[in-house]
């Protein structure tokens, strides 16, 4: 883990006051459905959530990672680092507290919740519709980084237009 996350936890924490009630509400929840069926639902969660917030100043990259990371602080839900890669915008969200809320086991699902929230800022910015928000695969920094990439949507091709 890197040095500025345990920094952040040292200073900024899940309130304990609502950690039993997250713990009991992801245990009851992830034996509701499929990780997938779960990820769903937190995604669209986190649209709903996300429309809440003013992320309005995409003017640059700085400038919009600025906006988001006004928002992360006020709910101390650590901060992104937006970086311009050849094939996409990737979007690196440091210190976040799913994992010390919902537990260790939720992380297939409740990523998606934070998914959900860039996406929405996204498209209220005016995003392409090409584009297509996604987490990459695997556990970064011991569950507290998590990593998504905007990038060009491929579309598969139907099954008449193969050859």
């Amino acid at each position: 883990m890197s040095t500025n996350n345990v920094r952040y936890y040292e200073e900024q924490q899940c309130s304990n006051q609502w950690r039993a009630f997250l713990a009991a509400f992801a245990a009851e929840f992830a034996s509701k459905g499929e990780p997938k069926d779960l990820r769903v639902f937190m995604y669209q969660l986190g649209r709903t959530m996300g429309s809440g917030f003013n992320v309005a100043d995409g003017s640059s990259l700085q400038a919009l990672e600025a906006c988001m990371n006004r928002v992360w602080s006020e709910m101390n839900w650590g901060w992104v680092e937006l970086v311009e890669e050849a094939d996409a915008l990737v979007v690196a969200h440091h210190a976040s507290p799913l994992k010390v809320a919902f537990g260790e086991e939720a992380l297939n699902w409740s990523p998606a919740l934070l998914e959900g929230m860039y996406a929405q800022w996204f498209e209220t910015l005016g995003m392409d519709k090409s584009l297509r928000l996604s987490q990459r695969d695997g556990v970064f920094e011991d569950g507290q980084l998590f990593v998504f990439d905007l990038k060009k949507q491929l579309e598969e091709q139907t099954y008449f237009t193969r050859r």
